[in-house]
């Protein structure tokens, strides 16, 4: 792969001055490839060192049009689509669920994998995925910490009753609600050495968690008026069912709901759309494709289950709908469906006022 040398790349575009050109790259942690793509067909590609003001800043100084720049989304963040739009270009972060790709084994380097998100991005074939400001992402990064959390939590206490019943040690009372008697009767327990320590490991890691978690929450609930997601927050929850951690991580995950001009590309961007396969003369089947991220899909299954005890219409759309199929998963994923096309219109309705 051929390294950046200014007067090259003037060199390639300077008969096209003023045309549309499309620009793909890879980026890596330490390293930007970049293709550039002539309107005649032709592609000068370099590799330049991962500076994103610098990139931007050379990108905006060709003589050219850019159309678009193209790069598949990935641990790097957004700050390079951020950069580049300040200096007017148009950027496309693609999704890499979202990108199409062939059936067959192929080469895959990084030569092929920048050109091939050049040629894409000239022939249409790629869409961008919503691109959050600094504050939006840093909201949402906290809001998933939170997430990590709580699976660390769930771990944690399983691997504890799991060394109770290697141990055959009958648990405590409370152990299912994991209340304070509950671990004060645990670090009593009378164990054999080393399994001993085992516990009290165990323990201290149960003990940081719990203080991490009420540690982000209270972070949470400060940032939310200052991310002007405090009134979002306070309208979805106003729905039966529908907490303080629900609320704010579909505050987190659809920030800027304007973006979605209806319900159903919301419930898409969360996986809870059902995705119809059929083919020939057979009925079609209907079935969720777990797209996007997986905590907030499960928040509003069990926040559905919720509004379906506490609200009497949404008990009656579940009953019809298992009344139908037959089947509680499919009943509770389709008002979890409704939940979350509320949540957006109340979201949308308190961002316009």
């Amino acid at each position: 792969m051929a390294k950046m040398t200014i007067s090259s790349v003037d060199r390639f575009v300077e008969a096209f001055a003023g045309q549309r050109f499309f620009i793909g790259i890879d980026v890596h942690k330490r390293s930007f490839s970049v293709a550039l793509l002539r309107p005649d067909g032709l592609i000068k590609d370099w590799t330049t060192p991962a500076d994103v003001d610098s990139i931007s800043n050379r990108l905006a100084s060709l003589p050219i049009h850019i159309a678009a720049v193209c790069y598949e989304a990935g641990p790097t963040g957004y700050g390079l689509a951020r950069q580049l739009r300040k200096k007017g270009i148009k950027v496309i972060v693609a999704a890499p669920s979202r990108i199409p790709r062939p059936v067959a084994a192929t080469n895959k380097t990084d030569s092929l994998d920048f050109i091939k998100l050049t040629e894409l991005a000239a022939s249409g074939l790629i869409r961008s995925i919503a691109i959050p400001n600094e504050r939006e992402e840093a909201f949402r990064a906290l809001a998933r910490r939170r997430h990590q959390l709580t699976d660390s939590l769930r771990k944690v206490k399983q691997r504890i009753r799991s060394l109770l019943l290697t141990l055959r040690i009958p648990e405590p009372a409370g152990i299912n609600y994991w209340s304070k008697s509950a671990v004060s009767a645990l670090e009593i327990l009378a164990l054999p050495v080393g399994a001993a320590e085992t516990r009290n490991s165990l323990l201290d890691e149960l003990k940081y968690f719990v203080i991490a978690q009420k540690h982000v929450d209270l972070c949470l609930k400060k940032l939310a008026p200052e991310q002007d997601e405090a009134s979002r927050m306070a309208a979805m929850r106003s729905v039966p069912g529908v907490g303080r951690v629900v609320a704010t991580s579909f505050a987190a995950e659809i920030f800027d709901p304007e973006r979605f001009r209806k319900s159903g590309e919301v419930t898409a961007y969360l996986g809870l759309a059902p995705v119809i396969s059929q083919s020939g003369g057979s009925k079609g089947r209907a079935r969720l494709r777990p797209t996007g991220q997986r905590r907030p899909r499960s928040l509003l299954i069990e926040a559905a289950w919720m509004w379906k005890q506490k609200d009497e219409w949404a008990c009656g759309f579940y009953n019809r709908i298992l009344g139908k199929h037959g089947i509680p998963q499919k009943a509770i994923a389709a008002l979890a469906r409704k939940l979350a096309a509320l949540l957006w219109r109340l979201s949308l309705s308190t961002a316009t006022a």
